[in-house]
């Protein structure tokens, strides 16, 4: 009895987008598509206040410019990373940058409760994760895909067929993620960690 074709090892490397910005997001998705920073205290959270024309209720924001201290940001939206705000940067530097940005207190309970999260929904698919941080995992696919194609496989079409394999695999990953938590992922696959990080960025 001939052995299974073999099959190449797949590793793919997911990353959470923006994490804790989108996490934000979710509780706040009326800040969708501003420039929002998250980096600030308690003092920093958002507060209800009524709309005296109206009598409206809404969320009145902090905001960067406002910020004085020696803080860093955590992290930020696409929208704020385009005024040159990024992760790591001084709170000041960035107010300079972005002074009508919003900034939103760190909630490290919230990001850690997504965090598990989107990590069930991968395992559920793709039991085979070393994890990384709160926020990315690499995920071998190697035992997923083999399964997949079965033992029947052409052993010439047999690597070719893997890696169009693990692209649908990428693909049910990130809408499990979406499904599980509502946030975007990107995935790199390759043959090691080191490309799959890289692919994935």
């Amino acid at each position: 009895m001939p052995s299974p074709a073999p099959i190449p090892r797949v590793i793919a490397h997911l990353d959470m987008d923006a994490f804790y910005a989108s996490v934000e997001l979710l509780r706040y998705p009326e800040l969708r598509g501003q420039p929002v920073v998250i980096g600030g205290g308690a003092r920093h959270q958002p507060a209800w206040e009524t709309d005296p024309a109206t009598g409206e209720k809404r969320r009145r924001f902090a905001r960067l410019g406002d910020y004085a201290g020696r803080g860093v940001i955590t992290t930020a939206t696409y929208e704020a990373r385009a005024f040159g705000v990024n992760s790591a940067m001084g709170m000041m530097k960035a107010a300079a940058k972005a002074p009508d940005a919003v900034l939103l207190p760190v909630d490290f309970d919230e990001y850690r409760k997504y965090s598990r999260l989107f990590k069930a929904a991968v395992r559920a698919l793709a039991p085979q994760v070393e994890d990384r941080g709160i926020d990315e995992i690499f995920i071998d696919l190697t035992d997923v895909i083999a399964a997949r194609l079965g033992p029947d496989v052409d052993p010439v079409e047999a690597n070719a067929e893997a890696w169009w394999c693990a692209r649908d695999v990428g693909r049910e990953l990130k809408q499990a993620v979406f499904d599980a938590t509502g946030l975007r992922c990107s995935i790199g696959l390759a043959p090691n960690k080191l490309i799959a990080k890289i692919a994935s960025e």
